[in-house]
């Protein structure tokens, strides 16, 4: 019985050494950018998307709907990178979509299988610990200023002040 009881402890202790020493458990599962699928009623909106809080620079990809997207889910060490989604076709309302990390229930996969080095170096150095949400967007476009004026069912109320002179030149006064 002492026999068994020695083998069990030392089977026992190597798979808790070995799981100190293995890769994480997030990026065996998760590794690699993460895909968003991107779809608008009507099709054909460009969708582009950026860096949250970046500027023009920071556009990381553009698209027309429907299609799906790449996107690295590591903003930085143990954090996430989130985004900006703007959809815009013409006669249409542009709208924009925020695209935020979230935890990926993977990583505390680490604390039975990937062990500390998963944890605190593996995961959170790739990014495998975050995913990217929503992962899948279906969004109706909202008529915009434009197809009401088409239709002759509603009218614009713009400020002079931000009119080129050619716009002002067209302007005609309402009684």
């Amino acid at each position: 019985m002492s026999r068994n009881r020695l083998v069990r402890g030392a089977l026992a202790f190597g798979i808790l050494g070995a799981s100190l020493f293995t890769g994480g458990c997030a990026s065996i599962v998760n590794g690699g950018n993460r895909d968003i699928s991107i779809a608008t009623q009507p099709p054909g909106a460009t969708a582009s998307v950026r860096k949250s809080g970046g500027g023009i620079m920071d556009v990381v990809a553009v698209e027309k709907t429907p299609c799906t997207i790449s996107l690295d889910p590591k903003g930085g060490y143990f954090s996430g990178q989130s985004y900006t989604l703007r959809l815009e076709m013409p006669g249409y309302k542009p709208t924009e979509i925020e695209l935020t990390p979230k935890m990926s229930g993977w990583y505390w996969g680490n604390l039975v299988f990937g062990g500390l080095i998963g944890m605190l170096a593996v995961d959170p150095a790739t990014g495998a610990m975050w995913n990217i949400t929503p992962e899948k967007i279906d969004r109706k476009l909202a008529s915009g200023q434009v197809a009401m004026i088409k239709n002759k069912t509603g009218f614009v109320v713009v400020l002079e002040s931000e009119l080129t002179p050619s716009e002002r030149m067209a302007m005609v006064r309402v009684k």
